[in-house]
């Protein structure tokens, strides 16, 4: 039998000072042999092997090389797509929509809520970070009960979370910490205002996903933020037809608003005739995001019409 190798307390001891000594000596040499060596060399070597724990948010005054950036944004996109068709099929096989609601909460988010209990079904909230401050019991509601909770970021001015490249990481960073003094809870998904095109840039989207944030469009917009009345819900219908008839999973985009939570009750009544199973988004998923394909653009540059 082999016997057992292992050095005992002592020998742990005694083997750690020989290997101590040993390289002190040898240190000691390199020194001597290399005198010449600048010693602002050591410190700047140093400073080179230090790391920052911060949140990825300087991204602008970084010299990344944009083509680097494109090829990863590529096969990034790649995969993601590989990974949405997994996904799909999955939701397909459950008949799944998923009903998202930007920009609360609101006075009416709690009658919003009473509707979906009504009707057995679920949703996910993209939240305003002042909003939640202003609404923390109704934030709170809607975490108990089951529905999904997402971020929107804080100013909703394309202005400023579009300003810079660091712009809406920092946004969604601000908004997160307030999501989580609220209810406890950490979530990666999110949703700029206005959706990612054309105003959210491949390094705005390199910065957030540096940042684990999961960026979601829809593929079926209500227009209740236009139709401001019951015409917003046979719009949606027809949408959602649309996409169902393309093979595609649903996802509705709705706002927290009154005319929209007064009208409510007829989609949701149509949704449940035809069988569909409201599911909420998580962190998990794989989002489905508006790609650039060279639509992305600085504010500037839309405003100049280039």
């Amino acid at each position: 039998m082999l016997r057992d190798r292992r050095l005992n307390p002592k020998g742990k001891v005694a083997l750690s000072v020989f290997l101590t000594i040993t390289i002190v000596l040898s240190f000691g040499l390199i020194i001597n042999g290399e005198k010449q060596e600048d010693v602002s060399d050591f410190k700047t070597s140093q400073k080179m092997l230090t790391f920052s724990s911060e949140p990825v948010v300087a991204f602008a005054d970084s010299t990344l090389s944009q083509s680097i950036i494109l090829k990863e944004s590529e096969e990034k996109e790649a995969a993601r797509k590989k990974e949405l068709a997994r996904q799909n099929l999955i939701d397909q096989q459950e008949n799944a929509i998923y009903l998202t609601f930007d920009d609360g909460p609101s006075y009416f988010t709690n009658q919003l809520l009473d509707i979906f209990n009504q009707y057995e079904m679920n949703a996910t909230f993209f939240m305003l970070g002042p909003n939640m401050k202003e609404h923390p019991e109704m934030v709170k509601r809607t975490h108990k009960e089951g529905f999904g909770l997402a971020l929107h970021g804080i100013t909703h001015d394309v202005a400023k979370i579009y300003s810079s490249p660091s712009a809406p990481s920092k946004e969604m960073l601000e908004n997160q910490e307030i999501m989580e003094s609220i209810t406890g809870i950490s979530t990666d998904i999110s949703r700029v205002p206005y959706g990612s095109v054309p105003y959210l840039t491949e390094e705005m989207r390199y910065l957030l996903d540096q940042n684990d944030f999961q960026v979601w469009d829809w593929n079926v917009d209500s227009r209740d933020w236009e139709l401001k009345n019951e015409r917003y819900v046979q719009h949606t219908i027809r949408e959602i037809e649309k996409v169902k008839q393309a093979g595609e999973t649903p996802i509705v985009l709705l706002h927290d608003k009154q005319q929209t939570v007064k009208h409510l009750p007829k989609l949701l009544t149509y949704i449940k005739s035809q069988g569909y199973k409201t599911k909420v988004l998580t962190n998990e998923m794989t989002a489905l995001t508006f790609p650039c394909e060279g639509r992305c653009r600085t504010i500037s540059s839309v405003a100049a019409g280039r």
